[in-house]
């Protein structure tokens, strides 16, 4: 499309930027509109504060979105959108990543940001798949929350309880690796049954990631073969095994390895539910969700998102 054809709200998270990240944002807006681009910026402050805006400027007619920031920011954007009511097939979407955690775009094949105006301009949005995360007790839905990259449970999830409040701007893959280090020694796996179309499993979990991309924590390929334009999640389920083998394995999550072990099972569904005697803790990009059972869906309609050849 022609993206200088139409007018861009471009909704800022203000707290995913560092002085140097606040410098490469003033370049790019100023090159974009120097290029031909219309925009209005609005500046969303505190938590949950960019799905508000998104919701109110949905509702308002907007349809064209640049978010400026990342992971989190992302999923609050793609929220909104989506309780706002409208139809999300008819909203474009594209992303400046100047957060702390750039995930989604990996997957997207994003170049960086000081190379994004071309990339924008170029127009080459697809229509993308969008996760659903429905916290279930007794089995009626108490709360759901959208997703765009990764629904983690169990030990993922534990890690971000532990970081919850203190996502820094710097040095992120460490912080997160160091957390994760300290919260696997403690951590004992769970009986869990998971319920797909196809079939059930009920054994002692470590973890569980399902993804409609590919990449969490900065850089671990968690979810390698997911794919957000292809209608379906992809769950990558490893069972009880050591703390030990689980730090030997640390470079296999990066590299997306880690699903060859004979600890990992791994398919594709469209629904899964998740059920625990005790139920696990689950997250979607760092925001932890309501306690209980869960039903992770994808989203019969889609959102048009900025991508590269992916």
């Amino acid at each position: 499309m022609d993206v200088t054809e139409v007018t861009w709200q471009i909704i800022e998270n203000p707290n995913a930027l560092t002085q140097h990240r606040e410098y490469i944002k003033e370049k790019v807006l100023l090159e974009l509109q120097q290029r031909g681009l219309k925009y209005e910026l609005t500046v969303s402050n505190g938590p949950e504060r960019g799905m508000s805006v998104a919701e109110r400027l949905c509702k308002e007619g907007k349809r064209h979105f640049i978010i400026i920031g990342g992971d989190g920011s992302i999923n609050e954007i793609i929220n909104g959108i989506y309780n706002s009511g409208v139809n999300t097939e008819d909203v474009f979407l594209a992303i400046i990543p100047l957060g702390t955690g750039n995930d989604f775009c990996r997957t997207l094949h994003y170049p960086e940001s000081e190379r994004i105006v071309p990339f924008i301009l170029d127009g080459n949005f697809k229509l993308t798949d969008v996760g659903l995360v429905e916290t279930l007790l007794n089995g009626k839905t108490s709360a759901k929350r959208y997703f765009i990259n990764i629904a983690g449970f169990a030990f993922d999830a534990e890690v971000i309880k532990e970081t919850v409040g203190k996502k820094p701007k710097f040095f992120p893959s460490a912080i997160y690796l160091t957390k994760l280090i300290k919260v696997l020694f403690g951590y004992k796996p769970t009986t869990v049954t998971l319920h797909n179309e196809d079939h059930t499993y009920t054994q002692k979990i470590f973890t569980i990631a399902i993804g409609n991309a590919q990449y969490n924590g900065n850089g671990m390929r968690q979810v390698p073969q997911a794919d957000p334009h292809d209608g379906i999640l992809d769950v990558v389920m490893i069972k009880k095994i050591s703390p030990l083998k689980v730090i030997w394995n640390v470079k296999n999550l990066f590299s997306g390895k880690h699903i060859t072990l004979p600890e990992v099972k791994t398919f594709k569904a469209k629904s899964v539910e998740i059920a625990a005697k005790n139920p696990i803790y689950g997250e979607v990009e760092g925001e932890m969700l309501e306690h209980g059972n869960y039903r992770v869906s994808v989203c019969p309609t889609q959102i048009n998102i900025l991508s590269g050849n992916c």
